[in-house]
């Protein structure tokens, strides 16, 4: 295995973002200092804290409160957990969409019943497998015409950066953000809950994040996730203009070589590709990249599901021995000419 390959799907291998680099590095300075203490330095700590929730906020349109945690499936957990436990008393069934997110599908098997009426509405906001929009507008008015006023939980996983979150926060009561998609560090996530909504504790503790979350939060990891989800924001729509060009004409060579490109012909997030070429399943071809000297990832990006065809793929009427070739490539939008032309080099050749 070659130390120095390189990932050329940063949704699930992303380079630290250098404003990340420095904020980590800059919390690892003299005293580690909690949020939550008294003196003064861990009140200068706190101001930090409530200075990033509020940037965080204002980025989603400031309609609603940011809770940080640990990562995104902990938020997806939290929003399933916490939505169910406030309105127990009309039910405890949630319309889940057959394509969401594995962690909400897995949150919602766990928590969920068949109980009273259907009191959470849950999706992906971007398939982050294939890059696919949801229709938010769509979506929305499906869940009202089947349902009666439920919680509608929104995951956004690798939202920050390619589509708009203001849209996002306008149809949903709970947002699931992470960091570590877009070059922000792992070990950070957050929870965006609409004003008035109530939600539950995930975890008890000694009144850490206004006693919503228990356990001492990691500013210099919030400093880091926060400031770089702001400056990516700040460069979506020409990250966009770059993406378009690198994924155009990687897609144009897999399809001149009688390759398959998933949701071509549907509305995408910038940056992601997800493609199919005759040949091995995706992990033996994976390897063989790797030699190449580029680390992607199959469709999904986990190891928890590896051997089984995307769920994602097959609710899109794809068929098994297809979905298990199927590989996910985001680039960074600063990918050299050069090193995308090695990519392509390697995957078709």
């Amino acid at each position: 295995m070659d130390g120095d390959s390189a990932s050329v799907d940063m949704i699930s291998a992303s380079t630290l973002h250098p404003l990340a680099k420095e904020e980590i590095i800059a919390s690892l300075d003299g005293n580690q200092h909690r949020a939550s203490g008294f003196s003064e330095p861990s009140f200068l700590i706190s101001q930090q804290l409530e200075s990033r929730r509020k940037d965080l906020e204002n980025l989603l349109g400031n309609n609603g409160t940011i809770w940080f945690t640990s990562s995104a499936d902990e938020s997806a957990t939290w929003a399933i957990r916490g939505l169910l436990s406030t309105n127990s008393k009309n039910g405890n069934k949630i319309d889940v969409k057959e394509d969401a997110h594995i962690s909400l599908i897995n949150a919602v098997k766990r928590y969920g019943g068949d109980s009273g009426k259907t009191v959470i509405a849950v999706a992906s906001a971007m398939d982050i497998e294939t890059g696919r929009i949801l229709d938010l507008e769509e979506w929305n008015d499906e869940i009202i015409n089947r349902h009666e006023a439920p919680r509608k939980v929104l995951d956004a996983r690798g939202a920050i950066g390619r589509i708009a979150l203001t849209e996002i926060s306008r149809v949903a009561d709970a947002i699931i953000l992470d960091s570590e998609s877009f070059g922000g560090p792992i070990g950070i996530g957050a929870l965006w809950v609409r004003k008035g909504v109530r939600i539950q504790p995930l975890i008890e503790g000694s009144g850490q994040e206004k006693g919503r979350r228990g356990g001492t939060v990691p500013v210099g990891l919030v400093n880091a996730f926060v400031k770089v989800a702001i400056q990516v924001e700040e460069n979506r729509i020409e990250n966009t203009k770059l993406w378009n060009k690198l994924h155009g004409k990687l897609e144009s060579e897999i399809l001149q070589k009688g390759g398959q490109i998933f949701a071509e012909d549907e509305k995408r997030a910038p940056g992601i590709t997800c493609l199919s070429l005759p040949g091995p399943p995706a992990e033996i071809f994976l390897q063989h990249l790797e030699q190449r000297g580029f680390i992607a990832a199959p469709s999904s990006g986990c190891t928890a599901t590896a051997g089984k065809p995307s769920h994602v793929l097959t609710s899109m009427g794809i068929g098994n021995e297809t979905a298990l070739r199927a590989i996910r490539i985001s680039l960074q939008p600063d990918t050299s000419k050069e090193t995308l032309e090695k990519l392509i080099d390697a995957l078709l050749n």
